[in-house]
């Protein structure tokens, strides 16, 4: 984020201009407008630290990818997020992986991965087969592509064509989040909602924590006892469907929120049956705001520091 600070001074007649550049990590979209409103956020903040841009934007695309370490198929739903993510970018194509349905559900010798969520999340998409997966919970129709059974659920194939017509979508809101974490494993997750439209339907925060690197046996997997597992849920910090916006929605609206959350040991335990040990620096936040439990409006991914 660049700002450019002009300091005027009279000294003797002359006039002299000086300029400061400042660089704020973690701010993946960021704002300078001179004609800008300086007034502070609704709850809390100040102009000087808001995190979200004020410009008109599109859409970044969050895929929810249904999956579990005992489906074969999975690894290629995999593969095809990842070429797409590199395709669109990491800021336009949003992966989280949400380990549910029969072949996710806590067996013998295999890795347990799932969350309190995943089994509403995907009976809310329609999923007929895994893997599948939603597109900024949208239904499937309404991108273009072909639903798994008249939802947003739809095939790996699709997910890519999908991503593509949410980016041209505008956002009614823009998000921007920053996170860090103490000694304590204390995660502190702020976020900056702007709003460029309206909205008149209640909308969702949501702060869903993921993790990368996980290694468990995976059916279809390469290798089959050694596969690497990433963006995988760990956590909806912010509960099922998100937390409701209160304040006011309307256009150029700011909001700002903090959200705190001690981060286990680990998850479903670290024995073969268990989900594995949290590893600090795998950990990343994505945060996204929804129209009630659907039509995700915007999204970013973020790092933690």
């Amino acid at each position: 984020m660049k700002k450019i600070l002009f300091v005027l001074s009279i000294a003797l007649g002359a006039m002299t201009f000086t300029s400061c550049q400042q660089e704020t990590a973690l701010n993946p979209n960021p704002e300078f407008d001179p004609n800008a409103d300086d007034s502070a956020p609704t709850g809390g903040g100040s102009a000087a630290t808001f995190l979200a841009s004020t410009d008109p934007l599109n859409r970044a695309a969050l895929l929810e990818d249904f999956t579990g370490v005992r489906c074969g198929f999975c690894p290629d739903g995999h593969v095809k997020a990842a070429a797409a993510q590199a395709e669109l970018g990491a800021d336009k194509f949003i992966i989280m992986a949400v380990h549910t349905g029969i072949y996710a559900n806590p067996a013998a010798g295999w890795a347990d991965f799932t969350t309190p969520y995943g089994t509403a999340i995907d009976a809310q998409a329609d999923v007929a087969g895994y893997p599948a997966g939603t597109i900024n919970r949208l239904q499937a129709s309404a991108l273009g592509v072909p639903a798994q059974r008249g939802g947003s659920a739809m095939s790996r194939g699709s997910w890519k064509t999908a991503a593509i017509a949410v980016n041209a979508l505008e956002a009614p809101v823009n998000i921007g989040a920053e996170a860090k974490i103490d000694g304590n494993n204390l995660l502190t997750v702020n976020v900056d909602l702007y709003y460029t439209q309206g909205e008149s339907a209640v909308n969702n925060i949501n702060v869903a924590l993921l993790q990368d690197g996980l290694v468990s046996k995976q059916s279809g997997g390469s290798p089959q006892n050694a596969y690497v597992q990433n963006h995988v849920l760990r956590d909806l910090i912010t509960g099922q469907w998100g937390e409701p916006v209160t304040e006011s929605t309307n256009a150029s609206s700011r909001i700002s929120k903090t959200f705190t959350y001690t981060v286990p040991a680990d998850y479903n335990g670290t024995g073969p049956d268990g989900g594995g040990a949290v590893v600090l620096d795998d950990l990343k936040v994505v945060v996204f705001v929804t129209r009630g439990r659907v039509d995700v409006l915007n999204a970013i991914e973020i790092d933690i520091k």
